[in-house]
């Protein structure tokens, strides 16, 4: 039988929350069936009058992801929250909650040493390695480098993706999350970008780096744009219960069993 799993994450960020960003990581686990909503995600907000009213707050996010509210949730030890969904009593997740503001966090017990791969959430890095690359260069980003971070971050494309990341040298890419993200990652199949092997914890960082230093790079906004137009076929987490603009990235592992 054929078994589709999902990992998620989700950061976001709005300038209605004092505490910065926020992500939920949820990751499959050995005999579940799958992880909330689809695919990996990844996600960026930004305030927006015409978005659905959402939680202004971490508390509220918080609430909207476990039922459960708390003056500070982010002073909650990891693994004091369960995340789980009606219906799915076999459901596991591993999440990180991340305020980027101060580098607090929560979330589940193996938030940060459990490691899944990132699959397709690992394409938002390919794609704003491509325009750090391009800012090293002193050169701007090139007509087909665009279209692939278009077509990679949007729909997912696969073909895309890989055109990014043998240009930035495989592995060598997402072994520079350390140097500038502070992310150190490891891989279970060195020369597949979806095999790169992540927590929920550095699922969260990545994004947030992501978000963070593209503006930094040519063609950052655009990015970022980009992860704010996923296809409707991959968008899913949290994403309802968040307020304004939402960028996400998602990604499936199909397991046999």
């Amino acid at each position: 039988m054929s078994v589709a799993v999902v990992v998620a994450v989700v950061v976001a960020v709005s300038a209605l929350w004092g505490a910065g960003v926020a992500s939920d990581g949820p990751v499959p686990r050995p005999g579940g069936s799958a992880v909330v909503s689809a695919q990996h995600q990844s996600s960026t907000t930004g305030p927006d009058d015409d978005a659905a009213p959402g939680p202004d707050t971490l508390r509220g996010l918080l609430a909207a992801m476990t039922g459960s509210a708390t003056a500070d949730p982010l002073d909650l030890a990891p693994g004091s929250l369960l995340v789980d969904r009606e219906g799915e009593d076999d459901l596991t997740l591993s999440w990180a909650l991340l305020d980027t503001d101060d580098g607090r966090w929560t979330g589940s017990a193996d938030a940060a040493t459990t490691r899944f791969e990132a699959e397709s959430t690992i394409k938002a890095w390919l794609a704003a390695d491509t325009l750090r690359a391009a800012a090293q260069a002193g050169r701007p980003v090139t007509a087909d480098q665009r279209a692939d971070i278009s077509a990679a971050v949007r729909a997912s494309d696969d073909d895309a993706a890989e055109r990014l990341y043998r240009a930035l040298g495989r592995d060598a890419s997402t072994a520079r999350l350390d140097e500038e993200c502070g992310v150190e990652v490891s891989t279970s199949r060195p020369g597949w970008w979806s095999y790169t092997q992540i927590t929920a914890l550095d699922a969260a960082r990545i994004l947030a780096c992501v978000r963070d230093r593209a503006p930094e790079w040519p063609g950052g906004d655009v990015l970022l744009a980009d992860l704010d137009a996923v296809t409707p076929d991959g968008r899913s987490g949290v994403r309802p219960a968040l307020p304004g603009v939402v960028a996400e990235k998602n990604g499936w592992t199909l397991i046999d069993c």
